[in-house]
């Protein structure tokens, strides 16, 4: 009898391991520049579990602020910050120091 729940387990583990594998492997991963004092793109749509990545490519430093939802530290040229979406919405942000700056990330 040990040995059947030893096996039953087993089978579990590996369900359960390989279910995990799947919900990773499905997810994506989006680039957003900041460059010339914009978001490019401006607007993204991503599916929930995907993740964001905001890379700066001006010379001055830009802060990405999704308000309550997600915020970056200051980033100086060439550094990123990533972030990724678990629930579906619409989600604005703006640069914090160049607030005319602005994008959305819709996630559905």
């Amino acid at each position: 009898m040990a040995g059947k729940l030893t096996r039953r387990a087993v089978v579990a583990m590996a369900f359960i391991a390989a279910s995990a594998l799947a919900a990773t492997a499905s997810a994506a991963s989006h680039k957003v520049t900041i460059q010339g004092f914009a978001f490019s793109p401006a607007s993204i749509s991503v599916a929930a579990g995907d993740s964001v990545t905001w890379t700066n490519q001006d010379g001055a430093p830009h802060l990405v602020d999704g308000g309550a939802a997600f915020r970056s530290a200051a980033l100086a040229k060439g550094q990123s910050f990533t972030f990724t979406f678990a629930k579906a919405g619409s989600f604005a942000y703006r640069c914090g120091i160049h607030p005319s700056m602005s994008g959305t990330v819709v996630v559905k």
